[in-house]
């Protein structure tokens, strides 16, 4: 994702916008400077040691106030509440939290001295409240990156197929690096990663989190390197009926096995371990064994050179300790490295 929003001129805008100079990567200068201006908040809460704390320090640090809504009553509440307050802002929120937009954030328009320029509210009702611990990072970030101090509303919206914009896609990407931050994370990670650590860490540490965002989470800032693997039976880019170029009467070859989804944590990355999302998934490895004999969960040492395409490229990596757990219709997999070897 970071190619494709490096490429951008929405973000190469904003970043000129902050006055980073972003080169070819305007998505590391923009997400560098969040953390940065982040850490510069730490410095005068330096008790921050929890996910709650983080949080908080950065929402008042950034001049907003968090109001979440569990019922239909509670949004009712605070629309009344801030429309006596003659802020206008409040007069279709109710409309704007349709079950597309999670959260939305509003400029005061009659703030007191005492009160914080922002309010965000969050929607916690239904299953939006899996969603509110990753909505208020969203909300957050966009006031981190804001630059134009006239805009009164932002908003976050999370229907799945729905096309976002560049400056979305990129605030989500941040949003989850802070979600789980790094320093947090590991204060309670020790030892080589597994499923079982990863779900203790999210439940003792984050327990607003959702299992597959903390998965995600959790897993890049483990401090041992690491690829985390989703295999599912699917076609190669660009070919299969959902393919730009598919015809409804043409015939397509039977979907395989891949990697559908790949990603190298930040350990695994220092040591140049490279993947390629949407790699077929090789017969011999446990991954395969997993899904086609339905077994719960198995463990094996593999070679990612085994990992190739029909066009020989491959994966780079040396062995690895494969642990494979059955997830629906496709395989989640932590790879472990053992044994790297570099090209």
């Amino acid at each position: 994702m970071a190619g494709r929003l490096n490429q951008s001129l929405m973000i190469r805008t904003l970043a000129a916008d902050l006055g980073l100079k972003a080169g070819s990567d305007p998505v590391n200068a923009i997400s560098g400077y969040c953390h940065k201006k982040v850490r510069r908040f730490l410095s005068d809460f330096p008790a921050c040691s929890t996910p709650k704390d983080l949080l908080d320090c950065v929402a008042n640090k950034s001049g907003t106030e968090f109001r979440e809504v569990h019922c239909n009553a509670d949004l009712a509440r605070a629309r009344s509440e801030f429309l006596d307050k003659k802020e206008a802002g409040f007069v279709r929120i109710h409309e704007e939290l349709n079950g597309e937009v999670l959260g939305i954030t509003l400029k005061r328009l009659n703030a007191q001295p005492w009160e914080l320029p922002y309010i965000s509210i969050i929607d916690c009702r239904g299953e939006n409240r899996i969603r509110a611990y990753y909505t208020k990072w969203h909300e957050l970030v966009h006031l981190l990156v804001l630059t134009d101090q006239t805009r009164l509303v932002f908003r976050r919206t999370h229907v799945d197929g729905q096309a976002k914009s560049p400056e979305e896609s990129l605030v989500d990407v941040i949003a989850g690096s802070f979600a789980f931050y790094p320093a947090i994370v590991r204060e309670h990670a020790a030892g080589d990663i597994s499923f079982e650590k990863i779900e203790a860490v999210r439940a003792n540490v984050f327990p607003e989190a959702s299992q597959q965002s903390a998965l995600l989470g959790i897993f890049k800032s483990w401090p041992s390197a690491c690829i985390l693997v989703e295999a599912r039976l699917a076609h190669k880019a660009g070919e299969g009926p959902g393919s730009q170029h598919s015809f409804s009467f043409k015939k397509y070859p039977a979907p395989e096995l891949r990697a559908v989804h790949a990603n190298v944590n930040d350990e695994a990355n220092k040591m140049g371990i490279k993947v390629i999302p949407r790699f077929r998934v090789p017969k011999e490895s446990v991954i395969y064994r997993v899904l086609n004999e339905a077994i719960p969960y198995a463990e094996s040492s593999e070679e990612l050179a085994s990992w190739r395409s029909s066009a020989g490229e491959r994966w780079v990596g040396g062995t690895v300790l494969v642990k494979a757990q059955l997830r629906g219709d496709g395989v989640q997999a932590l790879l472990i490295p053992i044994n790297v070897r570099k090209q």
